[in-house]
């Protein structure tokens, strides 16, 4: 069942867990962008492998919104709540 929360706090949340997602998949984007040096319009051919295994591995941090607003819940609501604590283990 989605949680209702006002969109600033979800779009904040969704925000830090990009931020987490760009920081575990780094060699994923790493090889994304090595891949697209050079290139113009045939990154888009010549990149699919290295994009889907971006998308794939962000999609793996940013699928977890609904886990992370019950943590944020579960906190009490914070104004400044511990992020390394509500994002440990997603």
């Amino acid at each position: 069942m989605p949680v209702e929360m006002p969109k600033k706090v979800e779009e904040a949340l969704f925000y830090r867990l990009k931020q987490k997602g760009f920081k575990e998949c780094s060699t994923t984007a790493d090889a994304y962008a090595q891949c697209c040096s050079g290139r113009v319009l045939s990154v888009v051919w010549a990149c699919r492998k290295e994009l889907r295994a971006l998308s794939d591995c962000m999609s793996t941090h940013t699928s977890r919104l609904e886990d992370l607003k019950q943590r944020y819940l579960a906190a009490g609501s914070p104004s400044n709540p511990d992020w390394d604590k509500l994002l440990d283990g997603l």
